[in-house]
């Protein structure tokens, strides 16, 4: 891209509701727009991209993928109108409808996690997951037996009952490491080079580091169900579960 660099300032962790914002533009590249700030989460943790639209006077940017490169969110998609010009003002807007629903299903992931971790020990690590829209996955270190969903579910049915407050905060890197050890999670080789983690927490129960957005309680999960469980070899069990 011709230009100097530029830090994107990242709305979706000031505020994980927003729907709409505005900004402007910073470089136009064929079908890669870069704008000074942005509510589109570029994807991560296993969370989708965002989707939405980029407006300008002129001009319609439907955005189809984001992205990050170094410090920079980059949103790719396709034009209709005009080609933006540097310091052009925008309006974004998120399709909110995906993005609640991921966030929703983010949160559900976390309370799974909690979960697994409560009924077969804290030492239970977590080995890698995928949300979508309908059907989401986690994979566990540990045996899960397939009669024992309906115990899973029962936890899960508690934590969201509780209508608990989640919340996201950063710490420096040993800050970190104490703070999530109670908890069974730790920094991995994954982690190296960091110097500041964002920690999810659902209150007191469970807080891990993870840079996904989140709802802000519980409750607004709505319920989760386990759709099965997966032997996935070598002592990993992966469960898939929705969000109703």
């Amino acid at each position: 891209m011709r230009r100097a660099f530029h830090m994107t300032k990242r709305l979706y962790y000031e505020d994980q509701y927003l729907k709409e914002f505005k900004s402007k533009v910073v470089n136009f590249n064929v079908d890669f727009l870069v704008i000074e700030e942005t509510a589109f989460y570029p994807g991560g943790g296993g969370q989708p991209y965002d989707k939405g639209y980029i407006n300008g006077e002129g001009w319609s940017f439907k955005v189809e993928g984001v992205f990050e490169k170094d410090d920079e969110i980059v949103h790719k998609g396709v034009l209709e109108g005009r080609e933006p010009n540097p310091g052009d003002p925008v309006r974004g807007v998120i399709d909110w409808e995906r993005r609640y629903r991921l966030m929703r299903m983010h949160t559900a992931a976390h309370i799974l996690g909690y979960a697994v971790k409560k009924l077969y020990g804290l030492e239970v690590g977590y080995h890698g997951g995928m949300l979508s829209i309908n059907e989401s996955h986690q994979d566990f270190t540990a045996r899960i037996p397939r009669d024992d969903l309906p115990k899973l579910e029962d936890v899960v049915r508690t934590v969201i009952k509780n209508n608990l407050k989640v919340k996201a905060f950063w710490l420096l890197r040993e800050e970190a490491k104490r703070y999530i050890e109670p908890f069974g999670e730790h920094l991995t080789e994954l982690h190296e080079g960091i110097k500041t983690f964002r920690i999810v927490e659902i209150e007191g129960i469970y807080a891990v580091p993870c840079g996904g957005t989140h709802v802000s309680s519980t409750g607004e999960v709505g319920e989760i169900k386990l759709l099965k469980r997966e032997s996935k070899g070598k002592g990993i069990t992966r469960i898939r579960y929705t969000i109703i």
